[in-house]
C-alpha cells in the first residue's frame, strides 16, 4: 500500500478537527506519552502514531512554541561540517534535506547559498572547490525526486565580481571569489511543526498544548505515567502510559529530577539567538565569516564564526549568536540590548557595509541548545553535534523512560525515528517499522509542486489575488481549499486581516476551530505568519482578538489582555506598531 493511499484510508487527506480533550488524556493508559511539542516531540508523536500505537503528547505551551520556533529555516545538506570529517553525519543530513522536501513539499524549496572565498587557504577557491566536489559525492542521490522543482544543482565557484552582483554592496575587499551550493529552505517552520502535531492527531493521537508535564509517576523503578497540569485552568490530572519519552527541551533535566535517581545533567544549555531584519539580499544565502573583537557576554574567544544571512520572504534572518545559561533555569533568561548589539557588532564585523544598528531589528527569535564545557580550553561554548537518544533503563535503571537530547531542526526525524525504535522494543513490539520518511504530512500530498501551484491559481475564487492563492498553497499545501471553503457561508471571511499580509480572515477562524489555537499569541506566531517577522499593528492584533473572540467567547477586557500579550512577547518593536 503506497503512503498516498495509506493516508487516505486513515483520514489524513481530509480535514481534520484537533480537539483539546484532557479527559480523553485522564481516562485511558496510552502506549507513549511524549513529553514536549517541538519539532522532535512532535516528529516522535508522528513516528509512534504511524506505528500503531496508541500517543499522547503533551505541551506546556503552544506547540513549536519554544525553541523549535528559532530557526533559521534552512534544512542543512551538512557542507559546514566537512571540516569535522564526519561524512556519517553529512550523509545523513543530505538524506534527510531529500526527505523533508519528500514529506513537505509546500513548505520546503531548494535555497540557493553562497560563501566568499579569499587567499588564505582555508577560505581559498581550491579548499571550497574540494569541499564542493566532496560534497556533491555524498549527495549523489540529492536529485531522486521525480519534481524538478526539487533539482539541486552541483557546487559551483564563481568570480568575485559576479558574487558582487549577487550580492550588492557586500565588502569585496580581499575577495577572490564564492563558492555556490544549493541546501533547503522552510517556508514557514511554525506551520511545518504543526502539520506533524495535526498529522498524528489524524491518525488517533490525543493533542494538548498549554499542558505542563510537572512530574513523573511511578512505581518502585518504573515511570508509569505523568503528572500534569492545564497552565489554562490549573486542573492538575494524571496521564497513564506504558511508556514516557522526554523531549522536552531545556527543561528535560527538571522531568528527570522528579524520579530521584538522575545520575547527572543531560543538557547543559546554551542560547541560540537569530535576528530578523530588512531584507539585505535577495535570492541568495550568504554564510560570511565574521571578525569578532573579544566578547562582554557568552564566550571569550576571538576565533571567526560563519554567519547566514538568509532572505526569507521580504526579510532577512541572521544567525547564529550562541551564549552560555547552563547553571540558571531556562524560564529565567531575557533577551537585553547587550547582548544583541554584541550579535550586531559580529554581523557588522563580517560585512561593515550593512552599518547594522538596533533600530534595524525587528524582532529577535531565541531558543535552547545543549553544549559541551572544555575546562581549561579559552572556548568554554563547544556546541553538541550530534542528538542523543538516552536510554534511563540503561543508564539509571528507570524502566518505561527515554529521553531525547535535540540539536538540529535537520535530523529531527532521525532522532525521532531512534527514539521510536527504543520504544518498541522496550515494549516488546514487532513489525513496526518507521514510516515518516516516505509519508507525506498533511498538505503534502503534491508530485509537482509548480504544476500545483498553476492548477492554485487557476481555480482560484474571483477576486482572490495570486498573493493570495500563493500564500495559501505554500502554506496549507494540498489542503488549501480547506480554507477556501470557509467562504462559502462566509465571504467575509475571505478578506485579509492586514493591509501587508496575504493572511486572510477564515485562517483566524480554522486555527480556532480545528488547530487548537487558545490564545491570540498562538495563532499570531504559529497558526499564521502574521507574527513570525516582528509584531503585527495594532490594527490587525485588534481584528484578530475580535475574531478569536467571536469563537472562544472572550471579553473586551480578556482581548486586550491578550494584545497585551502578544506585544510582550516582542522586546524589539517599532513604537508606531504598539501604538497604530
Amino acid at each position: 500500500m503506497g503512503p498516498l493511499v495509506w493516508l487516505a484510508s486513515h483520514g489524513i487527506c481530509g480535514e481534520i478537527d484537533m480537539k483539546r480533550d484532557l479527559r480523553e488524556l485522564s481516562s485511558r493508559q496510552f502506549d507513549v506519552v511524549v513529553i514536549g511539542g517541538g519539532i522532535h516531540g512532535a516528529l516522535t508523536a508522528w513516528d509512534a502514531t504511524l506505528r500503531g500505537l496508541s500517543v499522547a503528547l503533551i505541551e506546556r505551551g503552544d506547540f513549536g512554541g519554544g525553541t523549535s520556533q528559532n530557526s533559521l529555516k534552512i534544512i542543512h545538506g551538512g557542507l559546514r561540517y566537512l571540516q569535522d570529517g564526519n561524512l556519517a553525519r553529512i550523509r545523513t543530513m543530505a538524506r534527510e534535506r531529500t526527505t523533508w522536501m519528500k514529506i513537505a513539499p509546500h513548505l520546503i524549496h531548494p535555497l540557493p547559498c553562497l560563501t566568499p572565498t579569499y587567499p588564505k587557504l582555508t577560505r581559498s577557491q581550491l579548499a571550497m572547490k574540494v569541499a564542493l566536489t566532496l560534497n556533491d559525492l555524498i549527495s549523489f542521490d540529492r536529485n531522486q525526486l521525480i519534481d524538478p522543482e526539487k533539482f539541486l544543482p552541483a557546487g559551483a565557484i564563481i568570480s568575485a565580481e559576479e558574487c558582487a552582483r549577487l550580492l550588492p554592496g557586500i565588502d569585496s575587499n580581499g575577495m577572490t571569489g564564492a563558492a555556490v551550493w544549493h541546501d533547503a529552505q522552510v517556508y514557514n517552520s511554525e506551520r511545518l511543526l504543526l502539520e506533524f502535531v495535526i498529522s498524528a492527531a489524524g491518525t488517533g493521537a490525543t493533542m494538548a498544548n498549554h499542558v505542563e508535564a510537572t512530574g513523573l509517576i511511578q512505581h518502585e523503578n518504573t515511570v508509569i505515567g505523568v503528572r500534569a497540569r492545564d497552565n489554562l485552568s490549573g486542573q492538575i490530572f494524571d496521564i497513564q502510559s506504558k511508556m514516557v519519552i522526554n523531549c522536552a527541551g531545556a527543561w528535560i533535566d527538571c522531568l528527570l529530577e522528579s524520579t530521584g535517581k538522575m545520575t547527572r545533567p543531560r543538557f547543559a544549555a546554551s542560547v541560540a539567538m537569530n535576528l530578523i531584519t530588512d531584507q539585505v539580499w535577495k535570492g541568495y544565502a550568504a554564510g560570511l565569516p565574521s571578525q569578532p573583537a573579544r566578547r562582554r557576554v557568552g564566550n571569550k574567544d576571538k576565533r571567526s564564526q560563519l554567519l547566514f544571512i538568509v532572505p526569507w520572504q521580504d526579510k532577512s534572518m541572521i544567525g547564529t549568536w550562541h551564549i552560555p545559561w547552563p547553571s540558571q533555569s531556562p524560564d529565567a533568561f531575557q533577551v537585553t540590548d547587550e547582548m544583541v548589539q554584541e550579535f550586531i557588532d559580529e554581523v557588522n564585523s563580517a560585512d561593515p557595509s550593512l552599518e547594522l544598528t538596533l533600530d534595524n531589528i525587528q524582532h529577535v527569535n531565541w531558543g535552547f541548545l545543549p553544549f559541551e564545557s572544555r575546562a581549561g580550553k579559552n572556548d568554554p561554548l563547544k556546541l553538541v553535534r550530534d542528538g542523543q537518544v538516552i536510554n534511563h533503563l540503561k543508564e539509571d535503571r528507570i524502566q518505561g523512560l527515554i529521553s531525547l537530547v535535540a540539536v538540529k531542526f535537520t535530523t529531527a526525524r532521525v532522532m525521532a525515528e531512534k527514539a521510536v525504535n527504543l520504544a518498541v522494543k522496550q515494549l516488546n513490539l514487532i513489525g513496526m517499522p518507521c514510516r515518516t520518511h516516505i509519508t507525506p504530512i498533511r498538505g503534502g500530498q503534491i508530485e509537482n509542486f509548480n504544476k500545483f501551484l498553476k492548477g492554485a491559481f487557476d481555480k482560484a475564487p474571483r477576486g482572490f489575488s495570486p498573493e493570495i492563492i500563493k500564500h495559501l498553497a505554500y502554506t496549507y499545501g494540498s489542503e488549501y481549499e480547506s480554507i477556501l471553503d470557509y467562504m462559502t457561508h462566509q465571504p467575509e471571511l475571505g478578506e485579509t486581516v492586514a493591509e501587508d499580509s496575504p493572511v486572510i480572515k477564515a485562517e483566524i477562524v480554522h486555527a480556532v476551530r480545528c488547530e487548537m489555537a487558545q490564545t491570540l499569541r498562538d495563532v499570531i506566531q504559529r497558526r499564521t505568519e502574521l507574527g513570525a517577522a516582528g509584531l503585527p499593528s495594532m490594527t490587525t492584533l485588534q481584528n484578530c482578538a475580535s475574531l478569536i473572540g467571536s469563537e472562544l467567547g472572550w471579553s473586551i477586557e480578556r482581548q486586550h489582555q491578550e494584545i497585551d500579550s502578544v506585544i510582550q512577547a516582542y522586546p524589539f518593536k517599532p513604537m508606531e506598531r504598539v501604538t497604530a
